[in-house]
């Protein structure tokens, strides 16, 4: 019995570590979205031709996408570690730098 509740103990730990590494991964990618669309259409446009970039983020790596269609720009980021996808976030971009998270 106490072998089960050793075991079971050991998961919701390991539970809450998985919890809290998606929740800060989620924040960096809030917060690559965030920094992109402060850059305005020039700068996501210029991210574009060297796309998709890499960069590390603490403990995940940030792969941010940037896609032309038509006159907009698709932009994805996501937070993954080892070959697990954390977080992911998008938007697209018009010309004059607005941005519209599509459903």
């Amino acid at each position: 019995m106490s072998l089960f509740i050793g075991r079971w103990v050991r998961s919701c730990r390991l539970g809450r570590m998985a919890d809290d590494l998606r929740r800060r991964a989620l924040e960096r990618v809030d917060a690559e979205l965030e920094r992109l669309r402060d850059l305005g259409a020039r700068g996501v446009a210029a991210l574009a031709s060297g796309s998709p970039h890499d960069a590390q983020a603490g403990e995940v790596m940030l792969t941010t996408r940037v896609e032309p269609e038509g006159e907009r720009l698709m932009v994805l980021v996501e937070a993954w570690r080892g070959r697990r996808v954390l977080a992911t976030g998008g938007f697209a971009m018009t010309p004059d730098g607005q941005t519209h998270t599509p459903d």
